[in-house]
């Protein structure tokens, strides 16, 4: 679940229809005490999974569904989860020894529960993406459970659901209200719009969050946000780590006790590093030869891990579209700008050791972050990311393109998932199609899945409509059909 009040109440219409009922609930904590009063001991606080598993005692596990430990979901999922825990990893001292015993006691903790609660299936409001969520997704696979996720429409608040191993979307059986039908249907042909529009002007692009981390990097603006916010994150930091360092306990995240200014010269010399060597390792290239574009997304993030699956190191990506592409065509390799307008976190995504070696794979080149995206696709030969919106906006400029991972608009026309049956040929022989052909699809895509919905808050702040009164009443009403279909389906 994530913080928007939608989830928590589409699980209570659930079990008042007699579908359903939570056994076990994660979710944002922010509804916890109200999930609690409803479900019981079914809900376990999210804070404890994913920041103090000290707090999970007495879980006296007895071998239960113990060959999950020599299964590949475990191999997978230790993988995923240790990486996610990156985000954790505020200082560089978050080990891997530490993050191995918390991986493995959160698994003896879920393998207990699952065992006791017996759930039939795993509902998730989007696709896991801490490790102490991701961990018990990859448990439920293993026991077989059904799993489905909601997924949202980047640019429209709109939701589908879909079976997660199949990749198959849950087919509505309702319209969408006309209102907010029209509506989003006037954004969707905007949104195709805008696109060619830039494209057909040669109009530099910059989205609206990328625009607002930029600016926020300038000197005003960083004095202006550290007195409006910034110096209460810090004063909170100060007292935490001042507390856990008096504590005799072990911090796995800080666990050499360093001080504030310890702290914060590890965090300056994290993101100085990695610019430093982004800048040494950029090459200056020819748009006019003939090139692939492969735009790396900002980490950590789910755009790439989990939804990249086995492509959420984004290197193994790069290796899979060398091999796609012929010899003679060169791959330019373009950093997302958020890697550093978002600095602290994106320093804790990106070793500066990953800039060198790309150029150790033939052909392919780093390429100066601020060349314009609408240039680089426009004299592509293909372009290619994990999950990224710039694939949807090149097959909108008459580009192919290739995604790696799983995301709201895959099977677009012009847009091609890599497999290992994808050859660079077949791709080309295929029939180009235009904007209008892409426009037809989703909106078929909206009229055959899609439900008015946000998955989280952060989605509602982007659609002001999405507060009132009808827009809620409509967006549970579609969110609980969608459950119910697929519990029956189950």
């Amino acid at each position: 679940m994530t913080g928007n009040q939608l989830w928590f109440d589409a699980a209570i219409k659930i079990k008042e229809l007699g579908i359903a009922e939570p056994v076990i609930w994660l979710g944002d904590d922010r509804h916890f005490c109200n999930a609690k009063s409803v479900f019981g001991n079914a809900v376990i606080p999210m804070a404890d999974l994913v920041h103090y598993q000290e707090n999970i005692e007495n879980i006296e596990y007895s071998s239960e569904h113990i060959d999950f430990f020599l299964s590949q979901n475990y191999l997978r999922a230790k993988d995923r989860c240790t990486k996610m825990m990156d985000r954790l990893d505020l200082y560089s001292t978050y080990g891997r020894l530490d993050r191995e015993i918390v991986f493995n006691k959160l698994a003896i903790f879920y393998l207990k529960k699952l065992e006791k609660a017996k759930p039939e299936a795993l509902i998730v409001a989007e696709m896991p993406h801490s490790h102490a969520q991701y961990l018990l997704y990859e448990i439920c696979d293993f026991l077989g459970l059904a799993i489905f996720k909601f997924n949202t429409w980047m640019p429209v608040p709109l939701l589908f659901m879909q079976d997660v191993r199949t990749g198959q979307r849950v087919e509505l059986d309702q319209e969408i209200n006309s209102k907010y039908n029209r509506d989003i249907e006037d954004d969707i042909h905007n949104y195709i719009h805008a696109i060619i529009k830039r494209m057909k002007d040669d109009q530099a692009y910059e989205l609206s969050y990328m625009k607002a981390q930029r600016q926020s990097l300038l000197f005003s603006n960083k004095v202006k946000n550290f007195f409006k916010g910034g110096v209460i994150e810090a004063l909170k930091e100060f007292w935490f780590q001042f507390r856990k360092n008096i504590k005799y306990n072990y911090y796995k995240i800080n666990p050499y006790k360093l001080g504030a200014f310890g702290r914060y010269k590890i965090k300056r010399l994290r993101r100085k590093s990695l610019k430093k060597e982004l800048v040494n390792n950029q090459r200056s290239v020819d748009l006019n030869r003939q090139y692939a574009y492969f735009a790396l997304h900002f980490e950590p993030e789910r755009t790439t891990n989990p939804d990249g699956g086995a492509f959420h190191d984004q290197y193994l990506a790069i290796l899979q579209l060398r091999k796609l592409m012929p010899n003679n065509i060169d791959i330019f390799v373009k950093e997302h700008p958020s890697q550093f307008y978002m600095a602290d976190k994106g320093s804790r995504g990106r070793s500066p050791l990953f800039y060198e070696a790309i150029h150790n794979v033939q052909g392919v080149h780093l390429i100066d972050m601020d060349i314009d995206s609408i240039d680089l696709i426009k004299n592509s030969v293909l372009v290619s990311t994990i999950t990224g919106s710039v694939a949807l906006e090149a097959a909108v400029m008459g580009r192919k393109s290739v995604i790696f991972g799983d995301t709201w608009f895959n099977n677009c026309p012009n847009v091609f998932t890599w497999s290992e049956d994808l050859s660079f040929n077949n791709i080309m022989k295929q029939p180009t199609k235009d904007s209008d052909d892409i426009l037809t699809f989703l909106l078929n895509e909206k009229k055959l899945y899609s439900v008015i919905g946000c998955q989280n808050i952060s989605a509602q702040l982007r659609y002001p409509r999405a507060t009132r009164k009808d827009f809620l009443s409509i967006e549970l009403e579609g969110v609980t059909n969608l459950m119910k279909k697929a519990f029956l389906e189950i």
